[in-house]
This record gives structure tokens, C-alpha cells and sequence, in this order.
């Protein structure tokens, strides 16, 4: 697997291109700026993939030539709320879904009702659910502590460590996170 990452748009969101066997994914790109263009460059999108529906993670997602478009259904309020005018989704992801042969979905609720994360080989992409150091909010319309917590809890409980992209800041580890993190301490 080959992670490329760029900081995208007003909130500087981490947009990530992963190219793994023969497919190449595009994960919250946040704005349509040439800095996505040149992001991508020559390389073909196989396809995009939100990890929830905040306008800082959808606005680059029909940018990307002829991709497919995944999300989760819970978030379509968010995107609708956000960008009335945006292309179709696709493909609506539920957890345990495979993107594609080694890209699996976990729905993390919690920061918004349709958060999701990509597991693939030892990585987490995990939109705002965990940051370096922190988690994503959960006063914005549809977030909840409560299924936050249990989110969390999903992750703790993953057996092994795994590199985490977050959809902000710098990557981290998903031991790094269970050691340090105030959320995820508690947890242990």
C-alpha cells in the first residue's frame, strides 16, 4: 500500500490517496482547488471515499474524473444540508462493506451518524473520529457522545496496532492513542 497525503481547504483537512494492488481510492477531498488537481496529477481514481459528510471532507468528491462516489447513508442529511447541488453518491457503504479486496468499512458513529473508517493491511483512516491526542467533536448536528464512546471502544478493542490518519493533524498509532489519549486511556 502507498499513502499519499495532501492539507486541503479552509479547515486544512488530510485528503489521502491510497493506491493498494490495482486500486487507487481518494478519501475526503475537501475542496475542487487546483491543489486537488495537482494532488492527483496524472493518476486515474478508482474512487472517492467520504468519511462522513461535513462540507470540509465533500468538496473536491466529483473532481476526480468519471469515480465512483461511496459514503455512508446516515450522512446524506449532511451532504444535502451542505452542498444541495453535489453529484450523486454511488455507492452507500454500511459497516463490514469491502471498497474493494482488502478495503474494509467500519461504521464509527459518533462525530456524525454515518462516520466511517477504512481498515486496510495495518492502516485506519478514520475522517474526525480520533485525532493525535484527541477525538473529533460531537456538538455538531447528529453527533453523540454516547455512540462516540462506543466508536471508541470499537478501536480500543482492534487486536494489534495500526498507523491512523485522521482527517486533521499528523498521523499517529493506534497504540500511541490507547497509551496517551485521554479518550481511549480511560478505556483500557
Amino acid at each position: 500500500m502507498r499513502v499519499s497525503s495532501a492539507c486541503l481547504g479552509p479547515l486544512a483537512t488530510n485528503c489521502y490517496l491510497i493506491e493498494l494492488d490495482s486500486t487507487t481510492l481518494l478519501v475526503d477531498p475537501a475542496d475542487a482547488s487546483p491543489g486537488l488537481a495537482a494532488f492527483i496529477g496524472e493518476r486515474t481514481i478508482d474512487a472517492v471515499v467520504l468519511t462522513h459528510g461535513h462540507f470540509d471532507h465533500i468538496g473536491g468528491a466529483w473532481a476526480a474524473g468519471e469515480a465512483a462516489v461511496f459514503m455512508h447513508a446516515e450522512d446524506l442529511g449532511l451532504l444535502d444540508e451542505y452542498s444541495p447541488d453535489h453529484g450523486p453518491i454511488d455507492i452507500f457503504l454500511s459497516d463490514g462493506d469491502c471498497v474493494a479486496p482488502g478495503i474494509d468499512v467500519l461504521h464509527l458513529p459518533g462525530h456524525s451518524p454515518g462516520s466511517i473508517a477504512l481498515k486496510i493491511e495495518d492502516a485506519l483512516f478514520v475522517g474526525d473520529i480520533l485525532f493525535a491526542g484527541s477525538i473529533g467533536r460531537t456538538d455538531l448536528p447528529g453527533g453523540s457522545m454516547k455512540m462516540m464512546s462506543e466508536s471508541l471502544r470499537r478501536l480500543v478493542d482492534l487486536e494489534g496496532d495500526y498507523d491512523v490518519y485522521p482527517g486533521h493533524g499528523p498521523a499517529t498509532t493506534l497504540n500511541c492513542e490507547r497509551d496517551t489519549n485521554p479518550y481511549l486511556r480511560m478505556m483500557r
